[in-house]
């Protein structure tokens, strides 16, 4: 799916997390307390502009049901990207504090295809016991 649908998709700079991850946190709130378990794929190719309001933004969202998987494309630099995973380190807001757990993972497209485990580090983040689930549950684009 990921090979069929880049080469459609144009990808541009600035490059703002946080209106997408607003909206994601307002989303989730307004789902009280459902049973849905909420993931958002975020592609991207390369710097974050808004890095305090997107760090703030996922600490939040971290209290949640929730998983953030962020896709990167592209040959460019992709610190920021390792930092959001926070495999190197609890991640923390601008102001300190840190996430209740860790949420994010960001997976390289083009070193993950090389290694064929794709879908395995993809999901690498979200809860055993969803991935089960998902296994069993079809695909339907």
């Amino acid at each position: 799916m990921y090979q069929s649908t880049l080469p459609s998709i144009d990808l541009s700079e600035p490059t703002y997390f946080g209106p997408l991850l607003q909206k994601f946190l307002s989303h989730v709130r307004s789902l009280g307390n459902s049973p849905v378990y909420n993931i958002m794929f975020i592609l991207t190719d390369g710097a974050i502009d808004d890095m305090p309001r997107t760090k703030d933004l996922l600490v939040e969202l971290s209290a949640l049901p929730v998983s953030v998987i962020i896709i990167g494309v592209g040959s460019a630099d992709f610190s920021a990207m390792e930092e959001l995973d926070g495999d190197g380190g609890v991640l923390k807001g601008d102001n300190g504090q840190p996430c209740k757990r860790d949420i994010v993972q960001f997976v390289e497209f083009k070193q993950a295809q090389a290694q064929g485990n794709l879908s395995e580090q993809v999901l690498k983040e979200v809860p055993k016991q969803l991935c089960s689930h998902m296994e069993r549950v079809s695909y339907q684009p």
